[in-house]
């Protein structure tokens, strides 16, 4: 077996891009229309639909290289808060060599991580990036993810 010590690369932006490819796959195969935007679009990552046109929605792609507890999801988190916006949080799980998928509504990162910046502004915390921590609920986000997109897409 090959050396894993930079498995994943450790290129923030390859890692990345791996991400955003992974949920397009991944919803293709469900049978929804998911594009990846050009890089760099602001907080559109992708855009999924479908295949009437009747739904779509936009997701925020945060994708991690490790197993991690949260992901900062930048200061302007409240301004994408919107009902057809989503967040799709990906870490990499190294003993089975790909992502776990978990999946938010914007609604609720808004209120996650304005929760945690108030209670590190209360404790004295130096500011950081804003971060979504799913705390106990890693199981509901990962079954949201597993159901994203089921009603809207009829079987054909």
């Amino acid at each position: 077996m090959e050396d894993t010590k930079d498995y994943p690369t450790r290129d923030k932006t390859l890692v990345g891009a791996a991400g955003v490819h992974t949920v397009v796959a991944e919803l293709s195969l469900r049978g929804l229309i998911a594009l990846p935007t050009i890089r760099n679009t602001a907080g559109v990552d992708v855009i999924v639909s479908n295949r009437t046109g009747t739904w779509h929605a936009n997701l925020q792609v945060k994708t991690s290289r490790s197993r991690v507890a949260f992901w900062p999801v930048g200061a302007k988190y409240a301004e994408w808060e919107n009902p057809n916006n989503y967040y799709v949080f990906l870490r990499f799980h190294p003993k089975i060599r790909q992502f776990e998928i978990f999946l938010e509504s914007s609604k609720r990162v808004t209120e996650n991580c304005a929760s945690e910046v108030n209670r590190e502004k209360e404790k004295g915390l130096k500011k950081w990036t804003p971060c979504f921590y799913p705390r106990n609920g890693i199981n509901k986000l990962k079954a949201q993810w597993d159901a994203f997109g089921d009603i809207h897409n009829p079987v054909v």
